[in-house]
C-alpha cells in the first residue's frame, strides 16, 4: 500500500469530529465505488497518478455548495480503502464500520 494511502485511512480513523466524518465516510465512499472497476493494486496505482478530481465531483454530488476541507486526505483514504479491498478480497464500508488499524499495519 502506498504510504500516502496508509496516512489517508489512519487519518480517517483517527478523526475526531463524528459529523464531518460522516460527510467525510460518504465522500469516501463514493469515491471508493467509483475504483471499484479497478482489480489489481497496479491499476490502482496508476489511477491514482492520471485521474484527477475524482473527490471535488463527489463532494459537488454529496454536498453542493460546501466547503471542503481535506480534499486529498479523503482522496487518499478511499484509494487506501480499495488497497484494502484488493490485498484482503473483503469489501469495507465506511457507512458501517471503520477498518481496524491492525488490518492498516498488517496488509500495508
Amino acid at each position: 500500500m502506498c504510504d500516502v494511502w496508509k496516512s489517508g485511512l489512519e487519518w480517517y480513523i483517527y478523526y475526531t469530529d463524528r459529523a464531518r466524518k460522516a460527510k467525510y465516510a460518504m465522500v469516501i465512499m463514493a469515491v471508493k465505488d467509483k475504483l471499484s472497476g479497478i482489480k489489481n493494486k497496479a491499476e490502482l496505482i496508476r489511477h491514482y497518478i492520471s485521474v484527477d478530481n475524482l473527490c471535488e465531483d463527489a463532494v459537488q454530488r454529496l454536498f453542493p455548495g460546501e466547503d471542503w476541507l481535506d480534499i486529498r486526505r479523503t482522496e487518499d483514504c478511499a484509494y487506501g480503502l480499495r488497497c484494502l479491498e484488493l490485498s484482503t478480497g473483503r469489501q469495507f464500508d465506511l457507512m458501517r464500520r471503520t477498518p481496524s488499524r491492525w488490518l492498516i499495519e498488517t496488509v500495508a
